[in-house]
């Protein structure tokens, strides 16, 4: 989506007040706010915007960057406009949350689906609660998830897990093999991951968020805990957006083998001004680990200072130095 000059300027007044642009119609110029939150009040014109680009250069105060919502998200009062001005110079063809969700087609579960916490004692039904148990899972947590079975064609020895939005309906689901030689452990709903939240309902954005990468890292995690459905995340996804919107403090928790995504995926947060952690632990994957290892890890989980930081944090993990 290409994002017009009067929009952008829309959005730059609406955080910073008053807009000049210049005769060459390239460049915009505000009052500087860093200025003023350093006792430096005044209403000079300082701070001159790249419209294009979306970078900014304060002649007094010195404050620069690279996008000028960013500066909108830390100073501004109006904080939907700067995570739209924000997203405007970031990804000038990411979608809304609207669009996101008008891209959604309705999701359904299998014909026969039927949840296994309401027959925990059918003979049946045994292997998928015992894989479950094996894998970590309490059977409070088997109805917690409301995870089921089918007999349909391409489901049949598979436990299924559902996902609903905020308004209770069907969004996602994933359905894990639990037979060891099946070549396709996974057979997940074809929808967009970018469009959909997994749990959404079962989530609190004002309080701390775990991230993982899959369901059964979710298993040992505190209860406001989501998966990403992979190792990546940026403003493109419903996820991203509504932890941003919401100033929702998270700590993610990959994988060893994923943590320099992990890395990466703090950083873009950190530039939206969202309090992040990192867990860079070794070892085991998250589904593996016990409660206590889990505590453990999010106790040690390590903040995402600045953007310099990453390059020190990636060179570390390649060299295996960290822990």
């Amino acid at each position: 989506m290409i994002i017009t000059v009067k929009k952008k300027l829309t959005l730059i007044e609406a955080c910073f007040g008053k807009v000049k642009v210049d005769s060459s119609s390239k460049n915009a110029s505000v009052a500087c706010p860093v200025c003023k939150h350093k006792g430096k009040i005044t209403n000079k014109r300082k701070l001159s915007i790249v419209i294009d680009t979306g970078v900014y250069h304060c002649w007094v105060c010195e404050a620069k960057g690279r996008n000028i919502g960013s500066l909108g998200l830390k100073y501004s009062d109006q904080q939907d406009a700067a995570i739209e001005l924000k997203r405007c110079y970031k990804s000038e063809d990411s979608t809304s949350h609207e669009e996101a969700k008008a891209e959604l087609e309705k999701v359904f579960l299998p014909k026969d689906f039927s949840l296994l916490c309401d027959n925990m004692d059918r003979i049946t039904n045994r292997r998928y609660i015992n894989y479950l148990l094996r894998r970590g899972f309490t059977k409070a947590q088997i109805a917690q998830y409301r995870v089921g079975v089918s007999s349909e064609f391409g489901f049949k020895d598979r436990v299924i897990f559902p996902s609903f939005d905020s308004h209770q309906n069907l969004n996602y689901f994933i359905a894990r093999s639990i037979d060891k030689n099946e070549r396709r452990r996974y057979k997940n709903c074809s929808h967009p991951r970018k469009n959909l939240i997994f749990r959404e309902f079962d989530l609190d954005f004002s309080s701390h968020l775990i991230l993982t990468e899959g369901v059964f890292d979710l298993i040992n995690c505190p209860e406001n805990s989501t998966c990403v459905l992979g190792s990546w995340l940026d403003e493109r996804y419903l996820l991203f957006q509504k932890i941003v919107k919401n100033r929702t403090p998270v700590t993610i928790c990959f994988d060893p083998d994923a943590q320099h995504k992990a890395i990466k995926v703090a950083k873009n947060l950190h530039e939206y001004c969202v309090d992040v952690k990192i867990s860079l632990h070794k070892g085991k994957d998250f589904g593996d680990m016990s409660s206590d290892e889990v505590d453990n890890c999010l106790r040690d989980a390590k903040p995402y200072d600045n953007v310099e930081r990453v390059e020190y944090l990636i060179s570390e993990l390649r060299s295996g130095s960290i822990f």
